[in-house]
């Protein structure tokens, strides 16, 4: 039993240790952020209250049915002289109530009721368009700081490797000034070196916890907790340049907004146009009248019946009110064409120029690897020679410099293309399907 629980300890513990410190994806943090945004939150409100208004009532295509009732009744001293001589002299009563189902339907108003439904399912798809706009930036910034971490943790990665060289330089400098075989200047110019690479370390460190309470800012979370991401090592995609402008002009969330502008414009003019016909209205009640009166002619009246009826108006002269609100939804119509083919045209070009940094990235991306190899295989070389006696300090440090910025421009180079490439996947519409 006791070593049943000491297993079931160690396992816990372990177990503690492996998922302590959880790898955020970049798919989860994505998840998390699409989750927990708020201004993505207030956007599903805003396509609900669109959906809300989408209905055939709302815009006028069914009947409306009334219910009224009323009930009066009076009382008066009445006092009453006829000419055939009778006289009533009394107190009067009076007791008067009715009710009615009363029915309003319009059967024709020259097509604005479609017009205005249509507009209304506009609205509510151009609601979701907005929405996806909110989504591509969310995803977006959660990946331009994702990425930024990674290039932080390759920065790190790299440092933390040269300064292995830093140490065995410094290491070897001591002991050659020590048993009097090397300069003081050499072991404190290496301490120096070193001392800065360590303050580079210490820098990017705290860059990579900035970085990290930033994404858990976007992601609606603490700024406390710590997590580890994807070693993600970029492997290059090809793409279509054609293929991305077409769809582009098929999914790019500004381009199907303002398209979808124009669309509700059209219908918001036809609406407009609609005033210039007549309206038929159907008007139909069924109502009970009751009258009771103890000081009149009649002392009794009772009645049950069905009314209805249709009407027809048809407006002359408004004193040019629809023909100035059809010429501003032309107007109206212009502007939104004009600016879509300003913003495709912008598109283009962004995607033309997005598509040629993205290639440049790649084989700059190409360049650095193998720059890497050279420089470490350099290092290498350059530190056995000053083992051996064979070469300087200047050398040596030549070389670790080199090696230096060979890494840091390799680490630039892969968050380089990967910034490309999102550029190219957001402008096409790629990135939210």
């Amino acid at each position: 039993m006791k070593f049943r629980i000491i297993i079931s300890t160690l396992f816990a513990l372990n177990s503690f240790n492996i998922f302590g410190q959880k790898v955020l994806t970049l798919s989860e943090a994505q998840n998390i952020a699409l989750e927990n945004n708020f201004g993505l939150k207030a956007s599903k409100k805003q396509i609900e209250l669109a959906e809300n208004q989408i209905y055939k009532a709302n815009a006028g295509m069914l009947p409306v049915i009334d219910w009224n009732t009323s009930f009066n009744s009076s009382f008066n001293q009445v006092h009453q002289n006829f000419i055939d001589g009778r006289v009533i002299n009394r107190f009067g009563r009076s007791i008067t109530p009715n009710t009615n189902l009363a029915l309003s339907y319009t059967l024709y108003d020259g097509k604005k009721m479609q017009a205005t439904f249509e507009k209304l399912k506009s609205q509510g798809q151009q609601a979701k368009i907005q929405n996806q706009t909110l989504i591509q930036n969310t995803i977006s910034n959660v990946m331009l700081v994702y990425y930024d971490i990674q290039r932080l943790e390759g920065t790190l990665a790299y440092l933390k490797e040269i300064m292995k060289y830093y140490d065995e330089r410094l290491k070897i400098t001591e002991e050659r000034w020590q048993i009097g075989r090397g300069s003081k200047l050499d072991f404190l110019q290496s301490k120096a070196d070193i001392s800065i690479q360590q303050t580079n370390l210490a820098n990017i460190e705290n860059q990579l916890r900035n970085s990290k309470v930033r994404l858990n800012g976007l992601l609606g979370r603490s700024p406390s907790i710590d997590f580890e991401i994807e070693k993600d090592s970029f492997k290059g995609f090809s793409y279509s340049l054609k293929d991305l402008i077409e769809e582009a002009r098929s999914q790019n969330p500004e381009f199907l907004n303002i398209k979808k502008s124009e669309e509700i414009n059209l219908l918001a003019r036809k609406e407009s146009e609609s005033f210039r016909k007549p309206r038929i209205n159907l008007n139909s009640s069924f109502g009970y009248n009751f009258n009771s009166n103890n000081a009149g002619l009649i002392t009794f009246n009772q009645s049950i019946g069905l009314n209805a009826g249709i009407s027809a108006t048809w407006r002359i002269f408004d004193g040019g009110i629809i023909n100035r609100n059809i010429q501003a939804n032309k107007i109206s119509g212009d502007i939104l064409r004009i600016q879509e083919e300003a913003l495709f045209n912008q598109i283009e070009n962004d995607l033309t120029s997005a598509f040629q940094q993205y290639e440049n990235d790649k084989e700059i991306l190409s360049l650095e690897e193998l720059n890497r190899k050279v420089a470490e295989e350099n290092l290498d070389i350059s530190l056995e020679k000053f083992k051996l006696g064979s070469s300087t300090i200047l050398e040596l440090n030549d070389a670790q410099t080199r090696f230096n910025t060979v890494m840091n421009r390799l680490v630039s180079a892969q968050y380089n293309v990967k910034i490309s490439e999102l550029d190219l996947l957001t402008l096409s519409g790629r990135l939210v399907k």
